[in-house]
């Protein structure tokens, strides 16, 4: 049988912590080709792609990964949602905001379970072969003084496999991405 089991799982020491620090997007086949070595990303060619960082606040976003089984097709997919909360409406925001709804794209997803030696989280490759699109969002003024004055955005992509991780240690994918790296402030 080709999936069977090869090795269990014991119970993991209590030391990651959920949330996302920042997401940075390619335009979708921008990237190049991939290096992939057990299941995990460990090198990229980004000399052609430009990438833009977006810092986020802690605690709002999230990314989940949804596994679809189909028993009668002996099908799999994995439907990765991205959600971002984007505070604070301006012109170029605005304008950012048009863009996003409009492209597909490919997206690192970086959590806070920090590398100190790196100084960054683990990395998620989400959208990696078909993209990633908006498929929904809001924007709001809020009510009350307190309340976000934003957009929020709901990013999603069906792929075949999981989103790749980037090889835990690896900094050559960020020495590529950081030369064409453009901060996007609201």
């Amino acid at each position: 049988m080709a999936c069977a089991l090869t090795n269990g799982r014991a119970l993991e020491c209590r030391e990651a912590v959920g949330g996302l620090r920042n997401v940075y997007f390619a335009n979708h086949d921008t990237l190049g080709a991939y290096t992939i070595s057990d299941g995990e990303l460990t090198a990229v060619d980004t000399a052609a792609a430009d990438v833009f960082k977006y810092a986020l606040n802690p605690q709002r976003s999230e990314y989940s990964e949804t596994i679809t089984v189909s028993e009668d097709n002996g099908t799999v997919f994995y439907e990765q949602v991205t959600t971002l909360m984007l505070p604070n409406l301006s012109k170029a925001a605005l304008s950012a905001l048009r863009l996003l709804t409009s492209g597909r794209f490919q997206i690192f997803t970086e959590d806070n379970n920090v590398n100190e030696s790196n100084g960054f989280g683990v990395l998620y490759l989400v959208g990696a072969y078909n993209g990633a699109t908006v498929t929904g969002g809001t924007v709001a003024l809020g009510k009350a003084l307190g309340d976000m004055s934003g957009y929020t955005l709901t990013i999603t992509s069906r792929e075949r496999k999981s989103a790749l991780i980037v090889e835990a240690g690896t900094t050559t994918i960020f020495d590529g991405i950081s030369a064409a790296i453009t901060v996007v402030t609201s």
